[in-house]
């Protein structure tokens, strides 16, 4: 009824429309917000509709969910995917606390911003399910996902789930499997923080060149990152791994060259694992 009485009062139509479309999806398949308007509405109603109950810590149990708020999460995940918006969701969550403390309202849950996040993050597996992306594809994406970009989530997780079986999803796969199959062998300790001083042969020096080459291109800024040649540069490092593990002995005799030379594969892990933890990955 609000639209209409705010067509009757004058106001223009999207306004109008975002009165009643704010409340969508009222489903986990219904029709979003499409509109500046209604969408930004919708958006600013379910944060506020999830700090609200977070901040008086009342959280959803396994078994219970009496205020939704699953819903309003998973619904704020779809209108930020289908709408593809980018903005600082933690942001919003941070002012929109502030604004309860303004009001006077005990906050009884100090994490609440964490806690709203990962709450948030945890829908994306509800989200990626209706996508009919495989349970380790999600786990993949979801469990290493840190940050507030859930857009950037979304994109990475239909990248693997588009590759993994073909030619760039394989390679990088392959890649990252003979270095965590060595790694795993070997205790705590390796960091990933290799010393080039300590290389011996090109091939560690070339696939030192290349994992710096690639950690560069991570570190642009999410709004101009390029998933797709992201992946196709993780992949594009077999040519150099198969040299290395073909040329170079990692159990060198050598005590400091051995442990150089995990340091530089385990570099080679934490770089891929900044796109997604490709060790949950079936496969491996």
């Amino acid at each position: 009824m609000g639209k209409y009485f705010a067509l009757a009062q004058g106001f223009e139509e999207d306004i109008a429309n975002s009165v009643s479309d704010h409340y969508l999806p009222v489903g986990l398949t219904s029709a979003i917000p499409k509109k500046p308007f209604s969408y930004s509405i919708s958006i600013v109603d379910k944060i506020d509709t999830l700090v609200g109950f977070f901040v008086i810590d009342e959280k959803p149990t396994s078994s219970k969910d009496p205020f939704a708020l699953r819903r309003a999460a998973i619904g704020l995940l779809r209108i930020i995917i289908e709408n593809k918006l980018s903005f600082k969701l933690r942001d919003l969550i941070s002012y929109a606390i502030r604004i309860y403390q303004e009001q006077g309202v005990e906050i009884k849950n100090e994490k609440t911003e964490q806690e709203v996040l990962d709450f948030i993050k945890e829908r994306m597996r509800n989200v990626l399910k209706l996508k009919n992306i495989k349970p380790d594809i999600i786990e993949a994406s979801v469990s290493s996902h840190a940050g507030d970009n859930f857009l950037d989530l979304y994109a990475k997780t239909i990248l693997i789930h588009k590759y993994k079986n073909k030619g760039v999803g394989l390679n990088a796969i392959s890649s990252y499997k003979r270095a965590s199959n060595i790694l795993d062998k070997v205790g705590k300790g390796i960091t990933g923080r290799p010393d080039a001083v300590l290389f011996r042969k090109d091939e560690e020096r070339v696939l030192h060149e290349k994992i710096n080459e690639i950690r560069k291109a991570f570190t642009v800024k999410d709004d101009n990152k390029d998933y797709e040649s992201l992946l196709i540069k993780l992949s594009d490092t077999k040519e150099s791994t198969d040299n290395f593990f073909d040329n170079v002995v990692v159990n060198d005799e050598n005590q400091d060259i051995k442990n150089n030379r995990l340091e530089l594969l385990k570099m080679f892990c934490n770089t891929f694992d900044t796109f997604i933890d490709f060790s949950k990955l079936e496969g491996l």
